[in-house]
């Protein structure tokens, strides 16, 4: 059970870090509107795929749960 929650705490910090780097990048006026946009697609795709593997893994738990 352990490395199901180390597993689950580094979903989260990542998504949590994704989502202040790309807070950062909106926010950020040295940029180009073509830079912001460019990395703005790239973290929300890194985003994206991060909260689909903590999805993966919370149905994974709860079909382990259900059959224990």
């Amino acid at each position: 059970m352990r490395i199901i929650s180390i597993l689950t705490n580094e979903l989260f910090l990542e998504k949590t870090k994704l989502e202040n780097e790309l807070e950062r990048v909106i926010n950020d006026k040295t940029k180009t509107t073509d830079n912001v946009v460019s990395e703005s697609l790239i973290l929300v795709n890194k985003l994206a795929s991060t909260n689909e593997s903590i999805k993966t893994l919370q149905t994974y738990l709860n079909k382990e749960e259900k059959q224990n």
